[in-house]
């Protein structure tokens, strides 16, 4: 077992690791298609309200017209939420690789893709050692109740090594945990 593809970059401040990733196409090309059908259902619902509001005819007046307003800023609110999702799952399913920022008093997960990317923060002291999820079959980490994959697209024996090399490093001194059966 061997960790020839991951690169351990250590200085005094923390450890990087940065695991290579393959492009899982099928998940890319679902959160492309549904990013361009956000940005077009996006410019067309602003084009079209531009059209009521420069024609100034909204065929009902007073309350209905606050009410009209109101629906449609809370609509807007949650395609903008829809959008941000979409966003975020796109960048993480293009991204070809992983970094992995071990610092005394937190990790650091970050997807990096040109200068967007998604990165998450966590504290060191929630985190568990690190396994091997069976149903991903990939190195995994429980945050509380999370269970946080990383190096999703690693074969099986670069994550077991992987497994073993943060484990020796960072949770030495903690027990393994005994499994509980799934029920």
């Amino acid at each position: 077992m061997s960790t020839q593809r991951i690169v351990f970059e250590e200085n005094e401040e923390r450890v990087k690791i940065t695991i290579p990733l393959e492009r899982q196409t099928m998940f890319w090309a679902l959160y492309t298609t549904m990013l361009i059908a956000w940005i077009v259902g996006s410019i067309w619902g602003l084009s079209v309200v531009a059209g009521y509001i420069r024609a100034g005819d909204f065929g009902f007046d007073g309350v209905y017209l606050y009410a009209y307003f109101l629906i449609l800023l809370t609509v807007a609110a949650i395609w903008f939420q829809i959008g941000r999702k979409v966003w975020k799952q796109w960048q993480y399913f293009s991204s070809t690789r992983e970094i992995l920022f071990f610092y005394p008093d937190r990790l650091i997960v970050r997807r990096p893709f040109s200068l967007l990317g998604v990165t998450d923060g966590y504290a060191r002291q929630h985190i568990s050692r690190f396994s091997m999820d069976s149903k991903l079959n990939c190195p995994a980490f429980d945050y509380g109740n999370y269970r946080i994959p990383v190096g999703m697209t690693l074969p099986p024996e670069e994550g077991e090594a992987l497994i073993s090399e943060i484990n020796n490093r960072f949770y030495a001194n903690i027990p393994e945990e005994i499994e509980e059966d799934d029920y």
